[in-house]
């Protein structure tokens, strides 16, 4: 079933149609309610919006490589304490760091570019005063023409190194995504409860390398729709409650990503900890679904016929 949204509006009159169409449409929200898709609700414009959330799950957390290569250095071991983007450890580095040093160093250097600008300034004043000189006829055409054509030529020469700049801007990302790649990273707070490999095995891409687990956290996930995206802070907290309206409390927002699934939404996973609910609660969170309370600002309202 697609996601909709619906709205109230109070004090409007209901014609015998709108009346029929209003009961069709309370027994669809109804049935929804029964089905597992996610839907968006909205009672009135000052009200927070409620969308219904996918199941909770245990934080378990595989780290995997991001490129081939040997694993050089663990800083961590079974049953440490780590926080999100912490290294962990890491393959070798010493290739792509010279590929991205010489890049940086590339695109740090504007002495070329800047010469480049002087002499197509310089010529362009030249071929200016000579303009003007051939406009009070003091110089025959002859001499604009070469000067109109020097500005050109340097001109051309400094948009060209403008255009080879970017070139190297992408060079540069390029390798410093490589040096990165290199680097395992833990994904989200937790303990490390796995360690797979030893210093000097080799690895490929995707290769499972470490897990990150908490026992007491639970991760959330949600998609939200375009419209709504902009009012979740990231790394901020958000109020959810049990499905059955039963308990509320906050979430932290962990991330925030494209929907795969849904062109046009984004997936936010949010975090919580058994210790934000009671005890009848938080022995059950497993697949337990939430709805994610959605600060909604008040907008207007098209007019009614």
């Amino acid at each position: 079933m697609e996601p909709f949204t619906r709205r109230f509006h109070s004090g409007r009159r209901i014609s015998g149609i709108r009346l029929a169409i209003g009961a069709v449409t309370a027994f669809a929200c109804v049935f929804a309610g029964f089905s597992d898709a996610q839907s968006v609700y909205r009672r009135s414009p000052a009200e927070k919006v409620i969308v219904e959330s996918g199941a909770a799950s245990q934080v378990i957390e595989k780290v995997r490589a991001l490129a081939p290569g040997v694993l050089m250095e663990v800083f961590v071991k079974v049953g440490d304490s780590v926080k999100k983007g912490q290294i962990l450890g890491h393959t070798e580095l010493a290739p792509t760091k010279l590929q991205l040093d010489l890049a940086r160093l590339t695109i740090e250097n504007s002495s070329k570019i800047k010469a480049l600008e002087g002499q197509a300034d310089a010529w362009t004043a030249t071929r200016e005063e000579a303009e003007e000189a051939l406009r009070k006829r003091m110089v025959d055409k002859t001499r604009f023409e070469w000067a109109a054509g020097m500005e050109k030529f340097f001109r051309g020469n400094y948009e060209a190194q403008l255009e080879q700049k970017k070139i190297e801007r992408i060079q540069f990302e390029y390798w410093k995504q490589q040096y990165e790649s290199r680097f395992f990273r833990a994904p989200t707070d937790g303990l490390v409860s796995e360690v797979l490999l030893e210093v000097g095995k080799s690895v490929s891409y995707a290769t499972h390398v470490f897990t990150i687990g908490d026992e007491e956290s639970y991760m959330i996930p949600v998609s939200v729709p375009a419209e709504f995206i902009n009012e979740i802070s990231a790394s901020g907290s958000i109020p959810i409650r049990t499905s059955n309206a039963g308990y509320v409390t906050t979430g932290l927002v962990d991330s925030i990503a494209d929907d795969p699934m849904t062109p046009g939404k984004k997936t936010v996973k949010i975090r919580i900890h058994e210790s934000d609910f009671p005890s009848d609660i938080n022995s059950n969170l497993t697949g337990r679904k939430f709805d994610v309370l959605l600060p909604q600002a008040e907008r207007k309202t098209p007019a009614s016929d």
